[in-house]
This record gives C-alpha cells, sequence and structure tokens, in this order.
C-alpha cells in the first residue's frame, strides 16, 4: 500500500510504502492477526493437545472433562505443555 508521495520531479515519483503490518485490521491471507490470542478450536489437529483435562476456559486447573476447556490464551497452552503448537503471533 503507497503511505504519501514522498518526492515528485518530472522523470522520478518517490513512494513511502506501508507495511501491510502497519495498517488498523491487518490479515494475513484469510486470518485476522491478533496478539495473545490463540484462533485454534481446542483439541482440533491444528491445535493438536490430547491429553488429560487440565484447566477451564479460564485457566482453573480441574480434573473434569466436562469443565476442561480452551482460554486461547498462552497460559492455557502452558499448562497443557502446548507451546509449540500455539497459534499466536
Amino acid at each position: 500500500n503507497v503511505e504519501q508521495l514522498s518526492e515528485l520531479d518530472s522523470s522520478t515519483a518517490t513512494l513511502i510504502l506501508a507495511s501491510p503490518a502497519e495498517t488498523d485490521g491487518s490479515v494475513v491471507p484469510g486470518r485476522t492477526m491478533l496478539a495473545d490470542s490463540c484462533p485454534w478450536d481446542y483439541r482440533d489437529e491444528n491445535c493438536g493437545y490430547d491429553g488429560p483435562p487440565v484447566a477451564d476456559e479460564f485457566d482453573k486447573p480441574t480434573s473434569d472433562p466436562k469443565k476442561d476447556k480452551c482460554s486461547h490464551c498462552m497460559k492455557g497452552c502452558k499448562m497443557r505443555n502446548n507451546l509449540v503448537n500455539a497459534g499466536f503471533f
């Protein structure tokens, strides 16, 4: 994206370009970039976690499979020892 025209003469135009990451609402093809928020569905192929219940959606420890949910925060991945599959930017 062109951010602004820097210089202009009869033979040359100098433009300042904007990085896609510098604009509001930046997206990686097909995906909105959100810092510290994992987009993966809990226990799907992207998440990859298949261990025992660990925590609820507020990262409070639980061993109850019905309460075991993902907070989509880094703390939840750390609690599950699953940072390698986390979808953070």
